[in-house]
């Protein structure tokens, strides 16, 4: 926390009566400093003796810098809930852009909202226009972020999904290795904006680069725009373009269905219920576990920096078993290790273990929601057919932002406890569901190999 007073304060100790008055202004817990709370008046006069404190929100010059909420006098308690309290609407927009208009012009939109969103943050001048940007910025997000996915699922070949999927999944832990060097070297909020906006940019080059999806343009009738982008895939990879005049009656005899008509198909609204239930626990569990990474001991930058680490590797290792061993036994075996890794953590608090074994204990279960994450996009959008695959994907999207929401509160649920179990609560409320989950996924099919469902008829008939 800034020195309230002093608006030109650093956190660098300057000298003996800097570290003084740093003393006497900031609350400190076994060493090191409160980063929410300032002692009330403070003076600059070293000699006072403060001993009650309040909520600081005149800044933030250490290593965690001045944010933006606490820029504009927000709450700091607040801090980590209201990005995802509006989440759930964000893909209920975002889902009707690509059922409505294709994924190319929803994923070109988005991009161009991501880059708008980004930059109006950094010149905002209040929390509400604060708040409209994240919003608009949230849907951008799931826009780029599902059409990029299931353009690719329906364009690529099946031995080349997994390739994709995992991919895709590897792109976010290069995001986030680049927040971390960006907020390591830049510690004004707003620049910080500025800087993480500027690759954004190169998503407008992206209506050029990439092609509408064939399979939704045969879904809508537009049959002879899907044949000449499978001309032109066909001719970069010189090969035949493969027949598909079989599919294209298929797609046209049920080219008008939406996702209500899913609910016709037990089959499928078997995969709905467990696919969404895995997505809301997915999400539960990993923003909660994110949220945690600022409760744990040591510097928030290398906790970061090992957490992303872990979930690299938890995100590039699927692509190693998926097409040996099929989506369904990697992905619940991974679901049941994360649950059973995150009960299990009970176990070193009870034993009186030291707290690094708490936290390697709940990296593991990370590692393995890390490698779930990654099937379950994958092993979702082979499960449902074309016609309807992007709007069940977006609603499980939006399970997904539910669980998210309510993930701060989860995270949160130790300080009901305190002591011992403080660490440890969190993790087994996350665990258990997430085990039950696993076991319920086992009811789905495999889809290793599979060409990928055009039509409900399709689905009725893999097994």
């Amino acid at each position: 926390c800034a020195i309230p007073g002093d608006a030109d304060d650093t956190y660098k100790i300057q000298n003996e009566t800097h570290a003084l008055l740093v003393n006497q202004s900031i609350p400190s817990t076994n060493g090191q400093w409160d980063q929410c709370h300032v002692y009330r008046n403070v003076s600059t006069d070293v000699s006072l003796n403060n001993n009650a404190s309040q909520n600081a929100y005149g800044g933030f010059n250490s290593s965690q810098s001045l944010s933006a909420l606490q820029a504009f006098d927000r709450e700091t308690s607040e801090c980590g809930r209201w990005v995802f309290d509006y989440s759930i609407f964000e893909t209920t927009i975002s889902d009707d852009l690509f059922v409505r208009f294709g994924r190319k012009i929803a994923f070109y939109v988005g991009g161009i909202a991501l880059t708008g969103g980004g930059f109006g943050i950094a010149f905002t001048q209040n929390i509400y226009t604060l708040n409209l940007c994240r919003f608009i910025m949230g849907v951008a997000r799931m826009a780029v972020f599902v059409n990029a996915l299931v353009i690719a699922m329906e364009i690529v070949g099946p031995s080349k999904r997994v390739l994709i999927g995992v991919f895709i999944q590897l792109m976010w832990c290069l995001g986030e290795f680049l927040l971390l060097v960006f907020a390591h070297f830049i510690r004004n909020w707003r620049w910080l904006e500025i800087a993480l906006s500027v690759p954004s940019l190169g998503l407008l080059a992206y209506w050029w680069l990439i092609p509408e999806s064939p399979r939704w343009l045969a879904s809508r009738g537009r049959e002879q725009e899907a044949v000449k982008i499978l001309e032109k895939i066909a001719h970069a990879n010189n090969t035949q373009l493969p027949e598909v005049g079989d599919a294209k009656e298929l797609l046209e005899s049920e080219k008008t269905l939406s996702i209500r008509h899913t609910f016709r198909s037990r089959e499928l609204i078997v995969r709905l219920l467990i696919i969404f239930s895995n997505m809301f626990l997915l999400a539960m569990v990993y923003y909660g576990m994110t949220l945690n990474i600022t409760n744990l001991s040591g510097n928030v930058f290398v906790n970061f920096a090992i957490s992303a680490a872990v979930e690299t590797l938890g995100y590039g290792l699927p692509y190693f078993f998926l097409d040996r061993l099929g989506r369904k036994p990697v992905y619940c075996a991974s679901m049941l290790a994360a649950g059973v890794a995150l009960i299990g953590s009970i176990i070193p608090v009870m034993l009186g273990a030291p707290d690094l074994v708490v936290v390697v204990v709940s990296m593991v279960g990370r590692f393995f929601v890390c490698v779930c994450y990654v099937v379950i996009y994958l092993y979702g959008a082979e499960l449902f057919p074309t016609v309807v695959r992007a709007s069940t994907m977006g609603v499980g999207v939006t399970f997904s932002r539910i669980g998210s929401v309510i993930s701060p509160y989860v995270a949160d649920m130790g300080i009901l406890v305190g002591g011992r179990f403080q660490q440890a609560l969190p993790l087994l409320l996350m665990g258990t569901p997430a085990f039950l989950v696993g076991l319920l996924s086992l009811w789905l099919p495999e889809t290793k190999g599979t060409r990928l469902p055009d039509t409900i008829e399709d689905v009725k008939n893999t097994k």
